[in-house]
């Protein structure tokens, strides 16, 4: 039989195993035990599953700046994999969505993780976007100056939205997909994201784990310098690497990215579940 409910700290060792077994060396639930269970940073409700009382697998549902639902950190250990413990972490994903009365709930997934994309398929999300993912590890950087925070939310919506459509709909960071809009732009101000040099704008941060490094959201204008502005603040910041995740169709920003070191790490897909479309 398998059971479900609210995760607690107290089962962040339940929860590490599960992890672990699913991912091997790859997690991050420990560094982001208080973000998922305590809510320190993030609202929303980890789910812990069992089966014949055996802890078996997790997910996470986070509430994103515009109240739509986020699915993510589903894990499953290998011994219980396809015995319908991801079935029942999604149930309550979709118990969550209608407690908080979300529009729109999104995940995502591998372009090659059938499993994860037919599973969200069964709950009635459809192929929303695709994303490229690059990434860059500066070992130096020269210091490129003029670039301030944005800190009205106004003015950062002036300047991401002159030019948002050519980014698609999500702006990814963490691999989180978020819906462009004054919500997200608000979110992003209130945690010092937006630079602007005057003329350029870059949003530069991350949601979570800092330490692994911060992503590039979007970027407009001149980009040799935005890119350039993103490798010298993350040297100053003493992090690892830059992240980027952009539309398969502006092959312009791929050969930017190639040209300044950028390394490509693989396409991922974005499915979404929409209320209006249910009814």
């Amino acid at each position: 039989m398998i059971t479900t409910r609210k995760a607690e700290m107290k089962d962040l060792d339940d929860l590490l195993a599960i992890e672990e077994s699913a991912i091997p060396g790859y997690g991050y639930m420990y560094d982001d035990r208080f973000f998922f269970l305590e809510n320190q940073g993030n609202t929303g409700e980890m789910t812990i599953a069992y089966v014949d009382g055996v802890p078996a697998g997790m997910g996470q549902y986070s509430v994103m700046p515009d109240g739509s639902g986020w699915l993510e950190i589903l894990r499953v250990k290998k011994e219980y994999q396809k015995m319908g413990v991801g079935t029942e972490i999604y149930k309550e994903y979709m118990r969550l969505a209608d407690e908080t009365n979300a529009q729109s709930v999104a995940m995502f997934t591998g372009r090659r993780n059938i499993g994860s994309k037919h599973l969200a398929e069964n709950y009635g999300f459809h192929l929303a976007a695709a994303m490229v993912e690059y990434y860059i590890e500066p070992k130096e950087a020269e210091e490129v100056a003029g670039f301030r925070v944005v800190e009205d939310p106004a003015e950062a919506t002036a300047l991401i939205s002159r030019n948002q459509a050519s980014w698609g709909r999500f702006m990814a960071m963490n691999r989180t997909f978020m819906h462009y809009g004054e919500d997200l732009y608000r979110y992003l101000t209130d945690r010092k994201m937006v630079y602007t040099d005057g003329e350029s704008v870059i949003v530069l941060g991350c949601r979570m784990l800092e330490h692994r490094g911060w992503f590039i959201g979007y970027m407009d204008g001149d980009l040799d310098r935005c890119l350039a502005f993103a490798k010298y603040a993350v040297k100053e910041k003493g992090l690892p690497r830059v992240t980027i995740s952009i539309p398969p169709e502006r092959e312009d920003l791929k050969a930017l990215l190639l040209d300044h070191g950028y390394t490509e790490v693989g396409e991922l897909i974005v499915m979404e579940w929409e209320r209006n479309a249910q009814k």
